[in-house]
């Protein structure tokens, strides 16, 4: 039956994870300028302009965007997006759905520790001043606590099933 708590916890994590793709992780406040680390990647926001000049300016912000993709991230969010959907349709075999839902708690740990690594070396490499994390950094935290209670519930249901089993 598809229509039970461990399936709310999923679709949840699913669409946290899935939100987070899209959000900024943090600023880099560097003496260039303004950076954004997304799960896309590292861009610009601002450039300091070398001149006063108004159009000098903003041509140096059309030349300074700087892109550098962080595809592990972004990969790994999809994987994680992916994983916790396909459990969800997985409610007949709640073994492999239990399974499926241990993996993503391990990707998750994985994706919190690449995303602080990541954002670490690119604090270094644009030699950053300040470094803003956003709120946003909890998702995958939320995630990871509803990834859990999936499993627990999920196990929940096969202990129901096997008490049932002796029973009879």
């Amino acid at each position: 039956m598809i229509q039970r708590i461990q399936s709310i916890y999923l679709f949840l994590a699913a669409a946290l994870m899935a939100t987070f793709l899209f959000c900024p992780i943090a600023q880099f406040d560097t003496p260039d300028g303004l950076y954004s680390f997304t799960s896309q990647g590292v861009s610009t926001v601002i450039a300091e302009p070398a001149s006063t000049d108004v159009a000098e300016a903003a041509a140096t912000v059309t030349k300074t965007t700087v892109f550098t993709p962080t595809w592990g991230v972004f990969v790994l969010g999809i994987v994680i997006t992916v994983l916790s959907l396909v459990a969800i349709f997985l409610y007949k075999n709640r073994p492999t759905q239990a399974r499926i839902c241990m993996i993503n708690a391990f990707f998750l740990v994985t994706f919190y520790i690449i995303i602080f690594l990541s954002g670490y070396t690119f604090q270094k490499d644009l030699s950053a001043t300040h470094t803003s994390w956003t709120a946003y950094d909890i998702m995958p935290f939320v995630a990871l606590v509803l990834d859990i209670l999936a499993y627990k519930a999920i196990n929940k249901d096969e202990q129901l099933v096997r008490s049932m089993d002796r029973i009879r």
